[in-house]
């Protein structure tokens, strides 16, 4: 009976690992959106946040921009959760985005905004102005915390130290940026990594502000977005190209995608593994499994 009762156990065990292993996750899309620029996942519940430019286009300050919430099965919570219409919220048109612990940080023309990721109350504002910023971009953090902002037009990448009252510093500057656009952190190297609106090049700087050219090629036009998945795969948009590259650890390239309208600042789920890309034209977004 004793024995018996182990195999049955050991069966048991068994089926709920297939049938666990088998149940896919669910690539979606949405629709509805207005000028979506950045697609991120939240690491600790799952939920995703887009932001739409809206209204007079990037570089315009009228204050109708907004932020869309997912549930982690991509269903809306709320498309305007944060509104630049209410009267206590300035977006303009909000870019880049990133998560650090509760803080949902946007990136808005010459402001850096930490609003709460649970509630959308305004955190932090931070004024670039002091720098004469053209267009404040895309947005990253290092393991200390640090955000990393991009000029695209101003060739400038600042940094700004969260743990000591916000500090805004400039840690690379110049036409060597090639109009600097999506941001990250090598998973292996912990250096910057940049890719180049205007340059068709992947590029790593270092604390000194240095840069180096990781990979150049022809077909890189007004590159956008850039993440990693867990095997250390970096993928790149090109915004006009319609393409996404996947470059492997050994700087090999292939085309990922190819035939997508607009594809602006990817992220990827690394818990899903799916790639996450928003279609600033397309008034859209969607999300691919990449394994």
């Amino acid at each position: 009976m004793i024995e018996t009762m182990r195999i049955f156990k050991f069966f048991l065990t068994i089926s709920i690992l297939i049938s666990t292993a088998s149940i896919p996750v669910s690539a979606f899309e949405v629709q509805g959106l207005k000028t979506p620029e950045s697609f991120i996942a939240d690491p600790s519940t799952g939920n995703y946040f887009i932001s739409n430019i809206n209204g007079g286009g990037p570089g315009g300050k009228d204050d109708d921009g907004f932020i869309t919430k997912l549930d982690k099965d991509g269903k809306v919570i709320a498309l305007t959760f944060i509104d630049g219409k209410n009267n206590d919220i300035t977006l303009n048109a909000p870019k880049g985005l990133d998560i650090i612990g509760n803080i949902l940080y946007v990136s808005d023309i010459d402001f850096v905004r930490g609003f709460d990721k649970e509630t959308g109350k305004l955190l932090h504002d931070l004024d670039f102005k002091t720098f004469n910023p053209s267009s404040l971009n895309d947005l990253t953090h290092d393991s200390q915390n640090n955000l990393y902002v991009s000029d695209w037009i101003g060739n400038i990448i600042f940094k700004i130290d969260t743990k000591n009252n916000y500090k805004i510093s400039i840690i690379a500057k110049g036409n060597a940026l090639g109009g600097p656009n999506g941001l990250n952190i090598h998973p292996k190297t912990k250096k910057l990594i940049n890719v180049t609106w205007e340059a068709g090049k992947v590029q790593e700087i270092d604390s000194s502000g240095n840069v180096k050219v990781l990979v150049e090629d022809k077909r890189f036009k007004n590159l956008d977005g850039i993440d990693f998945d867990n095997n250390g795969n970096m993928f790149v948009s090109s915004f006009t190209g319609g393409e996404i590259y996947k470059i492997t650890p050994d700087l090999k390239i292939e085309v990922f995608l190819k035939g997508l309208t607009s594809p602006a600042d990817i992220n990827i789920d690394r818990k899903k593994n799916l790639l996450l890309i928003p279609s600033f034209e397309g008034n859209s977004a969607k999300t691919v499994t990449i394994q």
